[in-house]
């Protein structure tokens, strides 16, 4: 990244703290802080002590590869190419590697979120959750969520469903995937985190992140953070090109969300409308025009 690039780059992200800094104050009025965050919920925040810096994972925002970038800040990787790292061991034998917040007692949590870097890597909220979606119940391999999730949802949303389906759970629309997440029942025993609020994830008005990294932003925005924690000669983030073959368009999330009531929609904002502030996203224009005058 050339000087006046990264110049330009400092500015927006002292632009995105500001907002996520003035739009918690309007959200929470009460002082809250980082100590009355259960340490339970810490569980998303990864701690590096040799580089000094947190970072809340938020899966669907590229995290996989930012974990495999925090995988070889650990000095315990035999590769120095983050995509040599596979997929499924990023999120299974190699996550023993990783130190997470939750494990330190208190004092060393409160330390930490004195001292060190506070990073966090959001997406636009509506794309996410269509990500999710096409991820989990439309692509082959993901048997889990399908058993888990998806014949419970055509169980309780689909008319006349076949036995098949009941079976497999593996055709569940994005309709149905949408009247799950609007349940109030869905909503009391919480969300997975594949499709859970970034505040819920990452307290980000209880934890004062410094740097917010945007998906739609990627490259630049962890090219910044590599540069900012002294290791952009070290480790190279995979390039967007080479793992994102299939970029959102406007199209994409028509073809998907033209099934959803405008009620829906204005409902499914409202879950999320917090993330949409605080980290300063609009509507996409093309969910915004089927929410007529909602939005």
């Amino acid at each position: 990244m050339d000087q006046s690039k990264y110049t330009e780059k400092n500015k927006e992200m002292k632009k995105r703290v500001v907002t996520l800094d003035e739009e918690c104050k309007n959200l929470v009025k009460n002082g809250s802080e980082f100590q009355y965050i259960q340490k339970s919920k810490l569980d998303h925040l990864i701690v590096d002590d040799r580089y000094k810096v947190i970072y809340c994972y938020v899966p669907k925002v590229a995290c996989t590869n930012l974990k495999r970038v925090f995988l070889l800040l650990t000095g315990k990787m035999n590769v120095s190419d983050p995509l040599m790292l596979k997929s499924g061991d990023v999120h299974a034998g190699l996550d023993k590697y990783l130190t997470y917040l939750d494990t330190f007692p208190p004092a060393g949590i409160k330390y930490r979120f004195l001292h060190y870097k506070k990073v966090i890597f959001v997406r636009e909220p509506f794309e996410r959750i269509l990500s999710a979606y096409r991820n989990k119940f439309l692509q082959n391999g993901n048997s889990y969520f399908k058993e888990k999730f998806g014949k419970k949802i055509i169980k309780r949303y689909r008319q006349n469903p076949s036995t098949d389906s009941l079976d497999k759970g593996n055709d569940v629309t994005f309709k149905e995937f949408v009247q799950y997440l609007l349940n109030r029942k869905t909503m009391e025993q919480g969300y997975n985190e594949h499709w859970e609020t970034f505040h819920n994830l990452c307290h980000p008005c209880h934890i004062r992140y410094n740097y917010v990294g945007k998906y739609e932003s990627l490259d630049d925005d962890v090219d910044g953070l590599l540069k900012i924690l002294k290791v952009d000669d070290k480790i190279h983030f995979p390039a967007r090109a080479d793992m994102y073959k299939t970029l959102k368009t406007e199209d994409t999330l028509l073809k998907f969300y033209k099934g959803i009531k405008p009620e829906m929609l204005t409902k499914l904002w409202n879950v999320y409308a917090k993330d949409y502030n605080v980290f300063d996203y609009e509507v996409p224009p093309a969910i915004k025009k089927l929410m007529k005058p909602v939005l």
